[in-house]
């Protein structure tokens, strides 16, 4: 079940990723890098490319291709993407707490 707790995890956890280049080290991380490179893309450029380059270089690395955006969702990876993206831009703009 998703809690705030989670949520802020892992938005702590890719603004980590960005900040320190980060790159993923499982299938389903790599899925959720590459589905916050999509949200960052409009607002976030480097931040998004970033994101989107390091699960690319996995997927190819580990000869596997990406989880469609809808199956990341259902398969628990991330509960609401509307939230997430909300709760992305804030903290990439500084605000720490929602």
């Amino acid at each position: 079940m998703w809690t705030r707790e989670k949520e802020a995890e892992l938005v702590n956890s890719m603004v980590e990723a960005v900040e320190r280049q980060r790159l993923p080290t499982s299938r389903a991380e790599a899925d959720v890098y590459r589905l916050t490179g999509q949200l960052l893309k409009t607002r976030y450029r480097q931040a998004a490319a970033f994101l989107d380059n390091a699960a690319s270089a996995f997927y190819s690395a580990e000869h596997i291709s990406p989880r469609p955006y809808p199956q990341v969702v259902a398969d628990g990876l991330v509960s609401d993407v509307a939230r997430l993206r909300n709760l992305l831009e804030k903290r990439m703009s500084g605000v720490s707490s929602w």
